[in-house]
């Protein structure tokens, strides 16, 4: 009994040290590779607006499929023990959230296939309005104007 706790122990290990870090860099080379964007979201294990989000909001099925068709999506627990690589960046995957001005959760981080941060959202959102930023972020709309703007737009032409 105790050599296959030694075996499950030196396996956890194994796989605890030799875990692959998180390389953002590589993510985006490949969402450029697919013509796609990077959805990086951010949260906590005991945050309730964070399960709450991740429930309603990330795994409805139709805001799933619209992820799944313009981004790459990258969940990013802050408490978890992966190291990111991103551009300069090497370190925890809190530490990544601070670098790039997180310090609320949940939050979400839209890079675009330059690399570069198109769009930062703090907070919970629900499901429509998740899906409304969702969509101003796939099509690209914070070239030309601010999501108010595209709220209003969209509003007016429904």
């Amino acid at each position: 009994m105790n050599l296959i706790k030694i075996l499950i122990l030196a396996l956890f290990l194994h796989v605890t040290i030799y875990a692959e870090p998180i390389n953002i860099d590589n993510i985006v080379s490949q969402a450029k590779k697919e013509n796609k964007q990077v959805l990086l979201f951010f949260n906590m294990t005991r945050c309730g607006a964070c399960k709450e989000m991740i429930k309603t909001s990330i795994e409805d099925a139709d805001i799933r499929r619209r992820i799944d068709r313009d981004f790459l999506y990258v969940g990013m627990n802050i408490n978890s023990k992966d190291e990111v690589i991103h551009k300069t960046f090497k370190g925890s995957v809190h530490g990544f959230a601070k670098s790039l001005g997180i310090n609320l959760y949940p939050s979400a981080i839209f890079l675009g296939c330059d690399n570069e941060q198109k769009y930062h959202l703090v907070g919970y959102r629900d499901k429509d309005k998740f899906s409304t930023i969702i969509e101003y972020v796939s099509t690209k709309s914070y070239k030309s104007m601010d999501l108010e703007s595209f709220i209003n737009e969209k509003d007016f032409n429904d």
